[in-house]
């Protein structure tokens, strides 16, 4: 028997799959809030002029990607079974998100950001590989140098450091790049950077797919960072 949400607190994992994987950040938040009315759940609002759903997501996903371990949590109004929220919300969401996990928070105030320490990405690429692997080896040994947006303004940085750990094979269609990347509450890794500056430095064709696989806290309720990646 899943726990009550005593402290009107859930904190959700849920994936987002190939067929929704143009749809952008901002969209998924509206997404969730209407899944969240046609479920009738006992939504908490903020106060004001224009009252919202009290609900905040971890870490924003890049366009394009997919995922199987995104996090948010929602705020209620009144106490609610973990299984029925599951129930209620999977009943009413779109082909391609699925509620996997509901955690009662209880009086856990914290954000889920300030929890955050890594992800780990599966990148698959495709096309001209010969020689790939050995390219991004040579990448990896050095610095990685992208242009970011920043609080300073548009500026070059190596990502390198980033970085955490990564490991490499050959499949049938190409190669797998698994990377776990810093994250927390001033970014991180940015995968999609990563493999941008991949694409431009090896200039050859790439279908390039990026699986955010898993995110990992500080031992509060996203899962510790394995020692294995």
């Amino acid at each position: 028997m899943a726990a009550l949400v005593t402290g009107m607190r859930i904190i959700v994992r849920f994936s987002k799959g190939e067929n929704v994987r143009y749809t952008s950040h901002l969209d998924v938040q509206r997404l969730f809030q209407r899944a969240f009315r046609r479920a009738k759940l006992p939504l908490a609002y903020s106060q004001g002029f224009n009252p919202h759903p009290l609900m905040g997501f971890a870490a924003a996903l890049s366009v394009g990607h997919t995922s199987g371990a995104e996090w948010f949590d929602v705020k209620l109004k009144e106490p609610m079974d973990t299984d029925e929220f599951i129930k209620r919300v999977n009943a009413v969401l779109p082909k391609g998100f699925l509620v996997l996990d509901a955690i009662d928070a209880g009086e856990f105030s914290k954000s889920l950001t300030s929890l955050l320490v890594a992800a780990d990405y599966d990148i698959e690429i495709k096309g001209e590989t010969d020689g790939l692997i050995e390219f991004i080896s040579d990448m990896l040994n050095g610095e990685i140098i992208v242009t970011k947006k920043t609080k300073g303004g548009i500026r070059d940085i190596n990502i390198r450091p980033d970085i955490i750990a990564h490991k490499m094979c050959k499949t049938e269609e190409g190669i797998l790049l698994r990377i776990r990347g810093r994250l927390n509450v001033d970014g991180g890794l940015n995968a999609e950077l990563f493999v941008n500056a991949i694409r431009a430095k090896c200039g050859l064709r790439l279908i390039v797919n990026t699986h955010r696989r898993a995110m990992y806290g500080n031992g509060a309720f996203l899962p510790n960072i394995p020692k294995e990646i």
